[in-house]
């Protein structure tokens, strides 16, 4: 069965990295998720996107999300807010009121709710407000999709992913966005996003609890550059291979996470890099297909390179 595939295009309008991608390999893409729009403490929405941008998307026959926050201007998302949204039932019926108006105007297809954050203790609560404003976003014609942390069991008590039931989530959204990456990150030792054995774990434990033809996969276009001291910075697959071959570094095979990485040194300081390319994308895509699931999730499109999107057609015919 052929993947879907639902982009997450980081910009609300035609100004970024990612917009020529979406113009040349538009086809390619069955859902667009527009990032984002941010929740107020006000119940407002911060950020509108660009009309010509939506209808573009629609000459090409994808569907269009808007993607929801809870993420401050400082880019953090709010647990307070989150606090709020699940205990205040008006505040809560504002905001709904407000994102519904803004699919209807700007004509969108459906909501992409990226609500992160929230204690563990929560749980039901969170689920509860997944639950009510799918069924109200789903009466209005909209669909719904959910962005999850990965994990590879229930985990309940875990202060980042406790919050997310995937059985109760997963029983009322659309769709189901694993955020399959981020297995290393910038504060962590050095190490894949994504490596293939914890992909796998992930969809497995994601299967047993969510309808495979509700799942995404999260496919990341990024890694990390970590210093031998210090927290790594975030890095896209051009600009790793100019990296290394500026530093005449050779590119490396790490056969147990199934990733590319390099060492270099400069300034007295050595640096590891692991990240995602052609080779490590092939094997998550026939991961994804060998599963059955719905299709994967790209984070995000202004990472994106040519190779890329060669490669991910092979899988989608």
């Amino acid at each position: 069965m052929p993947l879907n595939v639902f982009a997450f295009y980081n910009g609300l309008t035609e100004q970024t990295k990612g917009y020529p991608y979406l113009k040349r390999y538009g086809k390619t893409i069955n859902e667009l998720a527009l990032f984002e729009v941010a929740i107020q403490n006000d119940g407002t929405l911060r950020g509108r996107p660009s009309r010509g941008l939506i209808h573009e998307a629609h000459a090409m026959g994808i569907k269009v999300f808007l993607v929801v926050s809870n993420l401050t201007a400082q880019g953090q998302f709010s647990t307070a807010l989150m606090g709020r949204l699940i205990r205040d039932q008006e505040f809560a019926t504002l905001v709904w009121r407000n994102i519904r108006n803004i699919l209807v105007d700007y004509q969108l297809d459906g909501v992409n709710l990226d609500l992160e954050k929230s204690p563990s203790a929560d749980r039901s609560l969170y689920s509860k407000l997944i639950q009510t404003w799918s069924k109200l976003f789903q009466r209005a014609n909209f669909l719904v999709s959910v962005d999850v942390p990965a994990k590879i069991g229930s985990e309940p008590l875990d202060p980042w992913k406790g919050a997310f039931d995937y059985k109760s989530i997963g029983q009322s959204v659309d769709e189901v966005i694993l955020m399959t990456y981020e297995e290393h990150w910038g504060g962590s030792p050095p190490g894949s996003v994504a490596s293939l054995p914890w992909v796998t774990k992930v969809l497995n434990y994601a299967i047993a609890n969510i309808p495979r033809e509700k799942i995404y996969m999260g496919i990341p276009l990024y890694g990390y550059d970590w210093p031998e001291r210090g927290t790594g910075k975030v890095i896209g697959y051009q600009r790793a291979i100019e990296l290394a071959r500026r530093q005449g570094a050779p590119l490396q095979w790490d056969t147990i996470q199934h990733s590319t990485f390099f060492r270099y040194e400069t300034g007295g300081v050595r640096h590891t890099v692991y990240f995602e390319d052609p080779r490590s994308l092939r094997e998550k895509l026939e991961l994804a297909r060998q599963m059955g699931i719905r299709g994967v999730a790209l984070w995000e499109m202004n990472l994106s390179y040519p190779r890329f999107w060669e490669v991910l057609q092979m899988y989608l015919k």
